[in-house]
C-alpha cells in the first residue's frame, strides 16, 4: 500500500509522505474491502496532487517559455544576419566558414546558459529550466533552417557556386541543385532541432542550478 505514495509528486512526498505512511500504519490490519477503498482514495489523491502541482507551476512555465521564445528570436536574428553576410553579401566558392560556424555554435551554447540563469530567477525546478533551454534550442534550430531554406532558394544561383554544394550534389545522385538543397535542409531541420533542444536543456539546467543564490543575513544593524 505504501508503494502508492511513490506516485505522488516529490514536493508532496517531502511535505506529507511521512504523515501518510504513519496513517497507513495506524490503519493496520485492514480487510480486503478496506484495502481496496484506501487504495482507490490514494490513487485519486495522486491525480489531484499532480493536477495541483501542474497548476502551481503554470506561472513559472509561462515565464520560462516567454524567456525561451525571446532568447530564440534574438539568437535567430543574429544567426540570420551572419548567414546572409557569409552566403549572399560576401559569398565564397571555398568552404572557409569553419571559424564562423564554431563561433556561432559557441554563441548559441552561451545563450542556453544565459536562459537557464534568467529562468532560475523564477524557479529552481530543473524541469522548468530544461523546458526553457530545450524550447530555445528547438525554436532556434527550426528558424535557422527556415532562414537557410529562404536564402538557398532565393539565391540559388549564388549558393550553387559553393564547392561544398557542388561536391554534395555530385555524390547525392540528384540532378537538380534545388532538389538536393531542399532535401538536405529537410533532413537537417529535424537533426539540428533535436540536437539543439537536447543541448539547450542540459546547458540551461547547468546554468540555472549553478546560479548563486542570494541568502539574507540573519543579523540586522542596530540603529
Amino acid at each position: 500500500m505504501k508503494r502508492l505514495i511513490r506516485l505522488y509528486p516529490a514536493r508532496w512526498r517531502r511535505q506529507y509522505g511521512d504523515e501518510m505512511s504513519q496513517v497507513l500504519d495506524d490503519l493496520r490490519p485492514m480487510s480486503l474491502r478496506t484495502r481496496i477503498r484506501v487504495a482507490l482514495d490514494l490513487l485519486r489523491g495522486v491525480v489531484d496532487a499532480h493536477l495541483t502541482a501542474g497548476r502551481s507551476r503554470a506561472p513559472e512555465i509561462g515565464a520560462a517559455l516567454r524567456r525561451a521564445f525571446l532568447a530564440a528570436g534574438i539568437v535567430w536574428v543574429a544567426l540570420s544576419i551572419e548567414i546572409v553576410l557569409s552566403n549572399v553579401v560576401f559569398p565564397t566558392t571555398e568552404d572557409t566558414d569553419g571559424a564562423s560556424v564554431l563561433i556561432s555554435y559557441l554563441a548559441v551554447f552561451g545563450a542556453f546558459v544565459i536562459i537557464g540563469v534568467l529562468t532560475a530567477r523564477v524557479t529552481s525546478d530543473w524541469r522548468v529550466l530544461a523546458l526553457a533551454g530545450g524550447t530555445t534550442g528547438v525554436v532556434i534550430g527550426a528558424l535557422t533552417i527556415g532562414t537557410y531554406a529562404v536564402i538557398d532558394n532565393v539565391f540559388l544561383d549564388v549558393i550553387s557556386r559553393q564547392q561544398a554544394k557542388i561536391d554534395g550534389l555530385a555524390g547525392s545522385g540528384y540532378t537538380s541543385m534545388r532538389t538536393y538543397v531542399n532535401l538536405s535542409l529537410l533532413f537537417g531541420a529535424g537533426l539540428l532541432s533535436v540536437f539543439l533542444g537536447v543541448v539547450g536543456a542540459g546547458l540551461a539546467v547547468t546554468g540555472g542550478l549553478a546560479r548563486p543564490r542570494r541568502t539574507g543575513s540573519p543579523y540586522r544593524p542596530v540603529p
